[in-house]
């Protein structure tokens, strides 16, 4: 990615987490990054493209700070409380970033095309959900159920967090406590 589309994707997130993808002509995002018009074009063949590139770039940085010490080797419950943890963290410290990546998911903006390969970039978390009800140490319910729950239990957590501006220890007792419920509710 060049630094021209790097500049456009990145006024793009801070408009749309601002004020909203509807309300956003291109023309805006273009002077928004300090390019033409003209240029936005020559990246992205429509706002719909530009949406797209920007979940992209999202789940990108959303997956990059998942797998950061992701314990590859550890226990079903070690590899799914990292995964519990990084993502409120991730929620937590980039608030804008990760409001518009949930609004994008909950869109019908973003293209099928791309909905389906960012799913199939997380087909190791299905995997391991299908790997514990395997070996019985999660309930034995349609994987993919399994994995909504999960899935809301952490845009709760960070929802909560946020808006009681949880900071240290309270955050820290938050974030376990809200892992233990979740992991008592889905073991055997």
């Amino acid at each position: 990615m060049n630094e021209k589309e790097k500049q456009l994707i990145e006024a793009s997130i801070d408009l749309f987490a601002r004020e909203g993808f509807w309300n956003i002509p291109t023309s805006r995002i273009a002077k928004h990054a300090g390019v033409g018009t003209g240029t936005l074009f020559n990246y992205f063949e429509s706002k719909d493209g530009l949406i797209d590139a920007v979940y992209k770039q999202l789940k990108q940085e959303w997956k990059a700070h998942l797998m950061m010490g992701y314990p590859q080797a550890g226990t079903l419950k070690a590899r799914i409380e990292h995964i519990w943890f990084r993502h409120i963290d991730w929620g937590l410290r980039f608030p804008l970033r990760y409001s518009l990546m949930m609004q994008l998911r909950l869109s019908n903006l973003v293209s099928q095309e791309v909905q389906q390969s960012q799913d199939a970039e997380l087909a190791f978390a299905y995997e391991m959900i299908v790997q514990g009800i395997a070996e019985g140490v999660l309930v034995d319910i349609d994987p993919a159920y399994l994995g909504q729950i999960f899935y809301v239990q952490l845009e709760a957590a960070v929802s909560y967090a946020t808006e009681h501006h949880l900071t240290d220890m309270p955050l820290t007792r938050h974030i376990t406590q809200g892992f233990e419920i979740f992991w008592k509710g889905v073991t055997r």
